[in-house]
């Protein structure tokens, strides 16, 4: 196992090389001897966002990735290929790239990881020639639906505007959600709504307390709350 980072000198370019060696050892002792889908995911993460320097090491992060996924079902993994794939950018030119991109996606958010439900919303959402055969307007907003009461926030944000112009009622349902999730976005576009009386009466006092929310999390710096995604933090 390795030696906490505080053990070594991070300054020391030597002392950063046996630390790192040591990390990966540690993720491969994990992954392959433990069968632990959680260090699988890191030592995935490993190749393709630390060890970088290496040849192959892009190659490697997407086979652990792809084995996480398809083996231990961790939909991280599937999320993080499918978002190697789209970072490749064959994509653009060819198909078979793109069924993969909407294939781990689909598969991430069968296994309960939110963050792909979104993205694959947004791809089913998108009209233009790129992604034309997977278009589906009601799947992706069912997928975004889906997200939001998973309490991810970007798909409570996103059925804001999505819904903005004709269904105000539904564009406020959604700011709340994302607010008492403490999205500042979610709370301005409440306390909008509220202090105007679009798509709902108006009402100064609670257009009072979403801005003073909003306020809230800017100067103190509050992350949003986490969806309900199993997920490793790197």
């Amino acid at each position: 196992m390795s030696r906490g980072n505080s053990e070594y000198d991070l300054t020391d370019a030597n002392q950063v090389k046996d630390y790192l060696k040591n990390v990966l050892i540690e993720y491969q002792y994990s992954c392959f001897k433990n069968e632990d889908p959680t260090g699988c995911h890191r030592l995935g993460y490993f190749h393709g966002y630390v060890d970088i320097d290496k040849e192959d090491a892009k190659e490697n992060a997407k086979k652990i990735f792809k084995m996480n996924c398809e083996k231990y079902k961790f939909g991280q993994s599937c999320d993080s290929l499918a978002g190697m794939y789209l970072h490749e950018k064959k994509y653009l030119s060819e198909k078979g790239p793109r069924d993969k991109i909407v294939g781990y996606y689909q598969k991430a958010c069968d296994y309960s990881y939110y963050s792909a439900c979104k993205n694959l919303g947004v791809l089913m959402l998108e009209k233009g020639d790129l992604w034309r055969d997977y278009h589906d307007t009601k799947k992706g907003r069912e997928l975004l639906h889906s997200a939001c009461d998973k309490k991810n926030v970007d798909s409570c944000y996103l059925l804001q505007k999505l819904y903005s112009k004709k269904h105000p009622e539904k564009t406020l349902k959604f700011a709340i959600r994302g607010c008492e999730l403490d999205d500042g976005r979610s709370c301005l576009t409440a306390y909008q709504m509220y202090l105007k009386g679009y798509g709902v009466e108006k009402n100064p006092e609670l257009a009072m307390y979403y801005q003073d929310k909003a306020k809230y999390i800017k100067r103190h710096n509050i992350a949003c709350k986490p969806d309900e995604s199993v997920r490793v933090t790197m």
